[in-house]
């Protein structure tokens, strides 16, 4: 998916504020610990590094819980990873039709209707795409051959999927880490935690105590933007500046138009994650009918840095 940016500064409330760990990616955190403590575990996910922070909870507990939820982590993005050429996403693009897990059903039905709400303009049929404005990021993007193809060439029957367009490749990059992140969160959850936080790259879902998270700049990297105060939710951010092709216009987001970046707080970052994409792809009228009708909070900053606030997100403002 995209790469999203947001600092973290994890805040227990009424804790005694206390350094724990810096960490070497895309990232700064500062934790303020429970005084019964914090386990933190850290594994390579999603191509990069993801974290699980446990609050209140011994060693013991926290290992065991925290390795749970990896395992599930692991064996999910087996199913959804696009660059891996024995995933079952792959295998779906490469054989055009499979009968597919519950999981992988779930996920395409969920985008597919997200993709008919916005009439096509977040679509994850253009994978082809996405890989040309990589594999070509030396040239100007009108210059690589266009691939004709849409969502609606994606056809579902009971549990068989099949791809009606050759030029179609299907990338749920925008949705698969969310879900993969809830279902550790139930992992977590199920081995009696009651309070936690798991980073994946950006993409933040957290329950039990109230965290204070800071939203970075979309123009200035290491400024926060905006404050939130968040608390059993998920927070989920794209924006045109992590990646992009000598331009700001030619970011890995295909089909980008008037934004800078779009921040969602809703329930589960399966949501928050394919909101934040969908609503960064439409237009100014549809982004705000799609955001207004789905009741998740979110700001929206535009390319001159004008903020646009929906469905009580600045009552999540916090000053720091």
């Amino acid at each position: 998916m995209l790469v999203i940016n947001i600092f973290l500064y994890l805040c227990a409330e009424g804790a005694e504020q206390k350094n724990i760990n810096r960490a070497s990616f895309q990232l700064v955190m500062k934790l303020v610990a429970f005084k019964s403590g914090v386990y933190h575990a850290a594994r390579k996910l999603f191509g990069k590094q993801a974290d699980i922070y446990i609050y209140g909870v011994d060693e013991s507990l926290g290992g065991e819980a925290a390795e749970a939820a990896f395992r599930e982590g692991v064996r999910l993005h087996k199913i959804f990873n696009y660059y891996d050429e024995t995933s079952e996403l792959s295998l779906l693009n490469k054989k055009r039709s499979i009968l597919a897990s519950d999981e992988l059903l779930l996920v395409l039905k969920a985008a597919l209707k997200m993709c008919n709400l916005t009439n096509g303009e977040y679509d994850i049929s253009l994978g082809s795409s996405a890989e040309k404005r990589k594999l070509g990021k030396e040239k100007l993007a009108d210059e690589l051959p266009a691939v004709k193809c849409d969502y609606k060439g994606i056809k579902v029957k009971g549990k068989v999927v099949s791809l009606e367009n050759p030029a179609i490749k299907i990338d749920l990059g925008s949705i698969a880490k969310g879900f993969i992140v809830d279902k550790m969160i139930g992992c977590l959850k199920k081995s009696g935690v009651k309070s936690a936080l798991i980073n994946a790259r950006g993409d933040i879902r957290l329950f039990g105590g109230a965290q204070i998270i800071g939203v970075q700049h979309p123009r200035m990297p290491g400024k926060i933007i905006e404050w939130l105060r968040l608390k059993n939710c998920a927070v989920a951010t794209s924006g045109d500046y992590n990646q992009y092709y000598g331009s700001y216009d030619t970011s890995h987001i295909l089909n980008s138009k008037e934004l800078a970046s779009v921040t969602v707080v809703a329930p589960g970052l399966m949501t928050a994650d394919m909101l934040a994409t969908a609503a960064f792809v439409c237009k100014e009228k549809e982004r705000a009918s799609l955001l207004i009708k789905s009741n998740a909070k979110a700001l929206t900053i535009d390319k001159a840095l004008k903020k646009h606030y929906y469905n009580g997100m600045k009552l999540l403002r916090k000053t720091i």
